[in-house]
């Protein structure tokens, strides 16, 4: 999500991969096919289309200190993307917060007491705002070897919110899908 986890990506490469996701992703969001908990692993579940029970990701959805329904976070493999130097894109990463979100802004990603990484909003759909942006290995590696991922970003008339997204069962649902 910042500079070292984008380096070396090309752009047009890095859409198509994030595409293949956010697609389906995204005609989810509008129109919300069904979808079934084929599993659940410590914190995670791995999601999948009910009429392509093949298409499966992992989710976990963040709320506040006080319960709320915060985002939701998406976790997919891709298939053969690869950077400009032919390393491979192994995952994306999509996260949906709520309307109103204060879009300049972007969301903030810290693992543990990591360095702050900044994704941008690539759209906003009915459902909310979405950070869509490819994993790379050393970031995959951080998320498998993490406790606790911290998102941050702002919201129009409630100021900054903060969400802690559990990484229990984060490799384990990894490897499910």
């Amino acid at each position: 999500m910042n500079r070292n986890i984008r380096q070396g990506f090309i752009a047009a490469g890095t859409a198509l991969a994030l595409a293949a996701f956010s697609g389906t992703a995204l005609a989810q969001d509008q129109e919300a096919p069904p979808e079934s908990v084929k599993a659940t692993h410590g914190d995670w579940e791995v999601v999948c289309l009910a009429e392509k029970p093949d298409q499966c990701r992992m989710r976990q959805i963040g709320k506040t200190a006080d319960g709320k329904r915060a985002l939701v976070v998406h976790v997919g493999k891709l298939k053969d993307a690869k950077t400009s130097d032919g390393q491979a894109i192994p995952a994306a990463i999509r996260i949906t917060t709520p309307l109103g979100t204060l879009l300049r802004e972007g969301l903030r990603l810290k693992i543990d007491s990591g360095k702050e990484q900044t994704g941008l909003f690539n759209v906003c759909v009915p459902s909310g705002c979405i950070v869509s942006e490819p994993i790379s290995e050393p970031f995959l590696h951080q998320l498998q070897g993490g406790n606790v991922a911290t998102m941050s970003f702002n919201v129009l008339q409630q100021g900054a919110l903060n969400v802690e997204i559990s990484l229990k069962g984060f490799t384990k649902a990894f490897k499910s899908l």
